[in-house]
């Protein structure tokens, strides 16, 4: 019913007869609760506010949102409700709608827009639209990532070419001039090797390099088979255990004995938990002051594996950045693990998660789908 139309009839109320009033009061009635049902409908939260900023009315999916009951919004401001992203007062003299993004950390990540616009004239309310943005803007990243694997992996074929020869036929050459060197005596021969042990190394080091940075980018095949993925992490303890001991760090593992199978690649997953263990106690500075502690368990449908240690942790803005090339925290890091872990826990199915502050330590937590997964369907009816 149109606002002039509802105050004619306030307007004329005091002369409309009894059976009149009763059949307006119905029909208010019947269009009030028609707007609440689809306004509860839906999947977006809605909040209405008076012309002073008071809130009146937000359905359910609003209350989903905050995580609060409905009477607790109420009870809000409007800058409260809106995040702060804008006043009543800029809305107002705008008389305009406006649009804003807000990204919440807490309890988890999630992306919100806040669509604000006033009901007809602004003394008749504003409105509030509340969309939750996170799983587009999960997709944007992850098209994004795809984007930059794509034009990585390309760049990645010329430079494998450009360099790979030359840095072979350097190799090659030292190794001449080391032959040579060796047939040379006294204080010319102690002044060379040094320097070519020196050229000798950072010829390997470049090599080794350049070959993970191309496994980093390159489409690999998985060979699919059941894997037990407590034998593989076992495996992997065994061969860091020199490492691990000649640095001191406690390692403490608790295993589910129970763990399901994984179909995928047992040697690229040994790959993963090789470099997420050895990050994990290269991490830690003081082995006095705590260790790795590693957990291996599984739901209904996923295979989980934490990874924490107590070392440096990492910062929020270098967490931000922590999957792009040559982007590392260790001094003589390349930057290129976790790149490579990433990319095969995603040809696996899987997803991996890191939680770290400085000085805290740093959670990393792996999931992969189990091997028997069973789809559950939705009972009929």
């Amino acid at each position: 019913m149109k606002k002039e139309t509802l105050d004619k009839l306030v307007a004329r109320i005091d002369r409309m007869g009894k059976a009149d009033v009763q059949s307006l009061l119905l029909r208010l009635a019947a269009e009030k609760g028609l707007f609440q049902e689809v306004f509860e409908s839906l999947r977006d939260g809605l909040i209405l506010f008076d012309e002073k900023g008071k809130a009146f009315f937000a359905n359910r999916a609003a209350a989903k949102i905050f995580d609060k009951s409905v009477q607790y919004l109420l009870n809000l401001s409007f800058e409260t409700l809106v995040g702060k992203t804008c006043t009543l007062a800029q809305l107002s003299e705008s008389k305009l709608a406006i649009s804003r993004d807000l990204q919440v950390n807490y309890p988890e990540e999630r992306h919100y827009n806040f669509y604000m616009a006033p009901i007809g004239d602004p003394s008749s309310g504003y409105l509030v639209l509340i969309h939750d943005d996170t799983e587009s803007q999960r997709r944007r990243e992850e098209n994004a990532d795809a984007e930059r694997f794509n034009a990585v992996a390309f760049l990645a074929a010329g430079v494998a070419h450009e360099i790979g020869n030359p840095l072979n036929s350097l190799g090659l050459h030292l190794q001449l001039i080391s032959r040579k060197v060796k047939a040379l005596g006294g204080k010319e021969r102690e002044m060379l090797e040094p320097l070519l042990e020196t050229a000798h190394a950072e010829t390997k080091r470049l090599d080794t390099i350049l070959k993970q940075f191309l496994q980093a980018v390159r489409p690999t095949e998985v060979q699919r088979s059941p894997v037990d993925l407590n034998e593989v992490i076992r495996q992997t303890l065994d061969v860091l255990a020199p490492e691990i001991a000649a640095r001191g760090v406690e390692m403490r593992v608790q295993w589910n004995e129970q763990l399901p199978l994984v179909d995928g690649d047992a040697t690229q997953l040994a790959q993963v938990f090789y470099n997420l263990i050895r990050n994990a106690y290269q991490s830690i500075a003081n082995p006095a002051e705590g260790g790795v502690f590693i957990q291996t368990d599984f739901t209904d449908a996923d295979l989980r594996v934490n990874v924490c240690d107590s070392g440096s942790g990492i910062s929020h803005e270098v967490l931000g950045s922590i999957y792009e090339p040559f982007r590392t925290t260790k001094e003589k890091g390349n930057g290129l693990g976790l790149l490579i872990v990433r990319r095969i826990v995603k040809d696996h199915g899987g997803s991996m998660s890191i939680a770290s502050s400085p000085g805290q330590g740093t959670t990393v937590t792996v999931l992969l789908p189990r091997a028997d997964r069973v789809q559950r369907l939705l009972p009929n009816g």
